[in-house]
Parts: C-alpha cells; sequence; structure tokens
C-alpha cells in the first residue's frame, strides 16, 4: 500500500456539483475549512473555498436564490493518484495554495477522498530521515570525474551511515557541485576533518537534536506555509 493511499481521508467533508453556492458557503463556514471536493456524477468537479463562493452571497432573493455550484466556473483541481510515490507527488503539494488537503482519484477521476499536505511531507521527512538525531553535511565537490558511491565509501569508513542524500545539479560549465548528505555519526568533527583530508570541501556541518513528532510536525506544517508563499 503507497503512503498516499494510507492516509486516504474518505470522511473528509464533501459537496455535490448541484448544491446551492450560497449553502455550500454556509457550510464552509460553519465547519470552518479553508476548502472541500465538489463531486459531479462521482468525480471530482472542483475544490472550492470560502472566497470562491463569496460572490454569490451579493445576490438579492434570500438563501434558496443564487447559482448552483455547477452553473459557476471553477479551475480543474489536481489530483493524487492513490498509488503513486510519495517522491512523485511532492511538487504538487505547492500547487493548491489555499488549504492543506489534495483530493485523490483512480485512473477513471473517479473521487477516493482527500489527503492532508502536512502528513505527506512529515512522511517525506521521516523517509530522508529528518526526524532523527543525526548530522548534515553539505559536499562541494568536482562536477566532473567524482561518484556519489565514492563520498559514500570515504563517510562508512569513518563509522558513519548515510541516511539520505540529495545532489544539486551543477550549472552548464560549472567546475564543481553540491552534495547534502544525512548521516549518523558518533563524531562528526572527526568525520569533516578525515573528508577535508580526501580534498572534500565541507561547506557544511551540524548536528541536529532529536525534536520527537511535534517537532517534526512543526518543521513540516513550517515548510508547507512556505512553498504556498
Amino acid at each position: 500500500m503507497s503512503i498516499v493511499q494510507r492516509y486516504i481521508d474518505t470522511d473528509y467533508p464533501i459537496f455535490q456539483a448541484g448544491e446551492k453556492a450560497l449553502d455550500v458557503l454556509s457550510r464552509l463556514q460553519e465547519l470552518r475549512l479553508q476548502e472541500a471536493p465538489v463531486l459531479k456524477e462521482g468525480k471530482l468537479f472542483a475544490l472550492v473555498c470560502p472566497d470562491d463562493l463569496h460572490w454569490a452571497a451579493e445576490v438579492k432573493g434570500g438563501a434558496g436564490s443564487g447559482p448552483r455550484l455547477e452553473q459557476m466556473q471553477f479551475n480543474i483541481p489536481e489530483t493524487l493518484d492513490q498509488d503513486e510515490h510519495i517522491l512523485d507527488v511532492f511538487d504538487r503539494l505547492g500547487e493548491n495554495r489555499r488549504g492543506d488537503v489534495l483530493p485523490v482519484a483512480d485512473e477513471d477521476g473517479t473521487y477516493k477522498g482527500v489527503v492532508a499536505k502536512s502528513v505527506l511531507l512529515r512522511e517525506i521527512a521521516f523517509l530522508f530521515h529528518f526526524s532523527e538525531k543525526g548530522a548534515t553535511l553539505e559536499i562541494e565537490a568536482p562536477a566532473l570525474g567524482i561518484k556519489v558511491s565514492e563520498i559514500i565509501g570515504v563517510i562508512e569508513k569513518n563509522d558513519a551511515m548515510v541516511l539520505s542524500f540529495g545532489v544539486v545539479e551543477p550549472e552548464p560549465g560549472a567546475q564543481t557541485m553540491v552534495m547534502t548528505f544525512r548521516v549518523q555519526s558518533r563524531d562528526v568533527y572527526r568525520l569533516v576533518t578525515n573528508l577535508e583530508k580526501y580534498g572534500y570541501v565541507i561547506r557544511y556541518a551540524k548536528s541536529s537534536a532529536d525534536g520527537g513528532v511535534d517537532g517534526l510536525r512543526e518543521k513540516a506544517l513550517e515548510f508547507m506555509r512556505y512553498i504556498d508563499m
């Protein structure tokens, strides 16, 4: 079971395209929701927020008047496939900038539920071991002729374990490239010293304290707010 499928919320409030915009606005405000899916024949029609519906409140005639959702125009919402890998949905975490959920649909577009962005960010943090004690190393190495496996080999020779790593693609013509490693090491200072002896330039090295799940969630939410700017 994929991480996306594991965290699908099937109880999240939904609305139907045939409902009155004013009625939906009232429910969104009552439930204090930033957004909610709208379905039409079982498929995702829209992802609406109160701002989308406020203009309908200006229509005279009371709550029984005004347009239905299906008579309004909405942007086609981005969806996730329940079988997608968590890393393949990362770029869509910032697509919907209004709320904390992303809708999930199957291959034929049938709505399955929603997944909270904060949950996906937390799971990505777990995947790359941001949640546990360790150290972050940023290493500058030659852009050509260097293999990541060589650096990992040097790190492991110094009684350290590579938990995850990432490589920043060098710009055209650049002589160096930057690699970031998440490692476990009993002596980060010794590790850095030995890496420098091999000729690697250490641009950043810092051990991190164990902030626990609560601390990780705060970091994930902070990052989510950043990409939503």
